[in-house]
């Protein structure tokens, strides 16, 4: 009966400790970076769930479980709402929450898996990933985005739009749709570009 009532304890245990696996790595901060508070460092471990957060001039550079990549600037505020990935089943799902600050992605293996199982969530719109590597963040609006490799797709509450590499939009608020995709000029992607830049 005692034995029992282990493998029952067991059982239940088993999915929460499956999530509870680190899914990406600090690989580089300048500055103040934090995981739900506590101060991160170069090769500190995160799990599903974690809100990551930098302050004033600061910089995080981390790697996801996939091989993908994420570059945070200033000021910038990111939840990994879930991120799995089992290469021997060849499944996974990534979702992200950025509520402030820039960003620049470069998706892994997750975003080549079908359904585009990447996606980064803003407050006005959502971004769909199809293996590419992009910057997001506010430069004029309150989302402004821009591909540099691969091709995005960005969907609110009023319509989407698809980006391909050298385009970029701009989304004013949930209920506008994005603007059409256009070229962006040298000055305005070394802006968005700084904004993540390490110095």
């Amino acid at each position: 009966m005692r034995f029992g009532k282990w493998l029952i304890a067991v059982l239940f245990a088993w999915p929460w400790a499956v999530l509870a696996e680190p899914v990406g790595t600090v690989q580089r901060v300048a500055g103040d970076a934090r995981a739900d508070g506590v101060a991160l460092a170069s090769g500190t471990a995160f799990e599903s769930g974690a809100e990551l957060t930098t302050g004033d001039n600061s910089r995080l550079e981390i790697a996801f479980v996939d091989g993908g990549r994420l570059v945070l600037g200033e000021h910038a505020r990111l939840k990994v709402e879930r991120y799995l990935y089992d290469p021997a089943a060849n499944s996974g799902e990534a979702r992200l929450k950025v509520t402030d600050g820039a960003f620049l992605i470069t998706s892994g293996a997750v975003a080549k898996l079908p359904g585009r199982p990447l996606s980064v969530a803003t407050p006005v719109a959502v971004i769909g990933v199809r293996g590419t590597r992009f910057w997001g963040g506010p430069l004029g609006n309150p989302l402004d985005v821009l591909v540099l490799e691969g091709a995005v797709t960005v969907t609110n509450n009023a319509g989407h739009v698809d980006l391909d590499a050298g385009q970029g939009t701009g989304v004013a608020a949930v209920d506008q749709a994005p603007g059409a995709p256009v070229k962006w000029g040298e000055a305005k992607i070394r802006r968005a570009l700084d904004s993540v830049e390490f110095r």
